[in-house]
């Protein structure tokens, strides 16, 4: 429950990439209270890194939404969102020996959260998971968010790390 999660939050979150200097700063002077459909969700630069019973394994991977069919919602006092809907992962795994690709549903797992903006970042909790989103772009009708994934699992035998940058952006309805 805990990845699927994840893997869900992290997909209907996650967010379009851009650096920006002072001068292009987008927009963030939005309110985040309301209904957002999803319009696009994305990684270009994926890395995993593996060792299993000493073995080492290595790929990139990238993956783009599609299908969207899926928004999130809002509320103040208390501040608390919910997601609904689904949509579809196309992606792309990449080692030294092949490429596999992949296409993936996605439903959104129901339920009730909590939600903070602290400046730039916004802070969703569910189900005792916490994920901070950078916000790129925050207007009255467009939402931009970027998280970087950097997980590592150990255990005896197995190294797992994982590390990416995620972007989604949202219109609001």
């Amino acid at each position: 429950m805990k990845n699927q999660f994840k893997l869900c939050l992290l997909g209907i979150l996650i967010i379009t990439a851009a650096s920006c200097n002072k001068d292009d700063d987008p927009v963030k002077n939005g309110s985040i209270v309301g209904q957002w459909r999803m319009t696009d969700f994305h990684c270009n630069d994926g890395v995993v890194e593996t060792s299993i019973a000493g073995e080492n394994s290595n790929y990139t991977f990238s993956f783009d939404g599609t299908d969207y069919n899926s928004s999130m919602t809002f509320s103040e006092n208390p501040n608390e969102f919910t997601i609904t809907g689904s949509y579809t992962i196309l992606g792309e795994y990449v080692s030294e020996k092949q490429t596999v690709r992949d296409t993936s549903d996605v439903d959104a797992i129901t339920g009730i959260g909590t939600w903070s903006i602290n400046g730039d970042k916004l802070t969703q909790i569910f189900a005792g998971d916490t994920a901070i989103y950078d916000i790129l772009e925050l207007s009255d009708s467009k939402m931009r968010l970027q998280i970087i994934t950097d997980e590592t699992y150990t255990e005896p035998d197995l190294y797992y790390h994982e590390h990416s940058s995620v972007f989604s952006t949202f219109e609001k309805q």
